[in-house]
C-alpha cells in the first residue's frame, strides 16, 4: 500500500474542494435555517416604519410604544394594503407577500407607467390614513421611507425615513424626530390641487413659509429627499386624485 503523500499538489487541491463542500453546506444550512426569521425581523421593521409615519409620536413616545407586540397588533387590526398602477387603478387588493418594492423600483427594464405601487390603508373606526411608499437616492447610496397622508389625501399625517449608507450626525439625521417633525401638517398640495412642497437647503426655509428646513451639512441628502418626495407624489398622484 503506498503511502499517502501530504505533502503533494493533489493533496492540497482535495483537502481545500473538501473544505469548500463541507464549509458551504454548513453556510447553505445556517442561511436556510435563520431565512423565517430574517424574513420576520423584516416584516416587523416594515410595519415598525409604516406604523411610525402614521402616528407621528414623539421620540420618547416611539420607544415606549412601537413594541413588537403593539406594532403587530395594530398593523394586522387596522392596516390593509392594496396595490395600484400608475393609472391609479387597484390591481390586487392586498399586497402579495413575492412583491418587492424596492426590485420593482430598481428596475430599469420596467417604465414607470407599468410598475405597481402598494398602498397601506390604516383604519381607525373610519378615520383613515394613506401611507406611500418612498425611495431616492442620498449621498453614498439609498435612502427611502414611508409618507402618510390624511384622508383628505392633502395634509401630511407623519413620515418615517431610513438609509442605507449617509454619513452619520449629517445625512443620516434624516431618521431623526427633529427633522421628521417638520413635516406633520404640511399641505401636499395647494387649494387648487397643485403640488406645493418643497425641502429646502439647511438655513433657506423662506420665513412663514411652508415646507422643511433641510439638514445642516448634507445638501445632497437634503436634495435627495425633497426629489424622493416629489417622485413618490409622481407615482402615486393619478391614485391620489381619485
Amino acid at each position: 500500500m503506498s503511502k499517502l503523500n501530504t505533502d503533494s499538489n493533489g493533496y492540497t487541491l482535495f483537502f481545500l474542494a473538501i473544505m469548500v463542500m463541507v464549509v458551504g453546506g454548513a453556510l447553505a444550512f445556517i442561511s436556510s435555517a435563520l431565512q423565517p426569521t430574517i424574513d420576520a425581523n423584516q416584516e416587523l421593521d416594515r410595519r415598525k416604519k409604516v406604523m411610525k409615519a402614521i402616528l407621528s409620536l414623539s421620540e420618547e413616545e416611539e420607544n415606549e410604544v412601537l413594541t413588537k407586540e403593539f406594532v403587530n397588533s395594530e398593523y394586522e387590526g387596522k392596516v390593509s394594503g392594496v396595490l395600484v398602477n400608475f393609472k391609479g387603478e387597484i390591481v390586487a387588493g392586498s399586497i402579495p407577500a413575492k412583491y418587492q418594492f424596492r426590485k420593482e423600483m430598481k428596475d430599469n427594464s420596467i417604465a414607470q407607467e407599468d410598475k405597481l405601487y402598494p398602498v397601506y390603508i390604516y383604519d381607525d373606526n373610519g378615520a383613515k390614513v394613506y401611507v406611500y411608499q418612498m425611495i431616492g437616492s442620498g449621498l453614498w447610496d439609498e435612502i427611502n421611507g414611508f409618507l402618510a397622508l390624511e384622508d383628505d389625501q392633502r395634509t401630511i399625517k407623519g413620515v418615517a425615513f431610513d438609509h442605507v449608507a449617509e454619513t452619520p450626525g449629517l445625512g443620516a439625521e434624516l431618521v431623526k424626530n427633529k427633522f421628521r417633525e417638520q413635516f406633520y401638517g404640511q399641505s401636499l398640495f395647494d387649494e387648487n390641487g397643485e403640488y406645493d412642497f418643497a425641502v429646502y437647503k439647511a438655513g433657506k426655509l423662506p420665513k412663514n413659509s411652508k415646507g422643511v428646513d433641510g439638514l445642516a451639512g448634507a445638501t445632497i441628502t437634503t436634495d435627495g429627499i425633497h426629489a424622493m418626495v416629489k417622485k413618490t407624489k409622481d407615482n402615486y398622484i393619478n391614485y391620489i386624485s381619485k
